[in-house]
């Protein structure tokens, strides 16, 4: 058995995932388009869209897609969480992450951690960053 999750795009699933490779070390699997599948594309631009993707960050697989826009939800009830081995990663996954989000906690000490931070990419995505998980 394996647990991952899934997580909806309005229509940036493939800025997102090459983002989160370039700035979290991830490794992108599959990358397929709405065009390369069985779901029918009703225009060109529909067809360019993501159906299915997967990219693994030290570890972790996250799987994601672009859903059409009005069914899309912006995410809420839970936090990607992004456990790193210095306060160094801390902050630098975090600025990166943040460049065009929204800080809601900037990397600081708290009772658990000596370095944690909040931030929602500007994907939508919320992420919560902690050394020594």
């Amino acid at each position: 058995m394996s647990l991952s999750f899934h997580i909806d795009f309005n229509g940036q699933c493939e800025e997102a995932f090459s983002f989160y490779a370039k700035n979290l070390g991830g490794r992108i699997g599959t990358m397929l388009r709405v065009k390369d599948s069985p779901v029918p594309a009703f225009s060109e631009s529909r067809g360019q869209k993501i159906v299915h993707a997967n990219i693994c960050i030290d570890g972790v697989d996250i799987a994601g897609a672009d859903v059409d826009p009005d069914r899309y939800e912006s995410p809420k009830g839970f936090y990607v969480l992004l456990g790193v081995d210095s306060e160094e990663k801390v902050k630098s996954f975090f600025n990166a992450l943040q460049t065009g989000g929204h800080v809601v906690l900037a990397p600081q000490r708290t009772f658990w951690s000596p370095c944690y931070a909040i931030v929602v990419d500007r994907f939508g995505v919320p992420w919560k960053i902690n050394y020594g998980a």
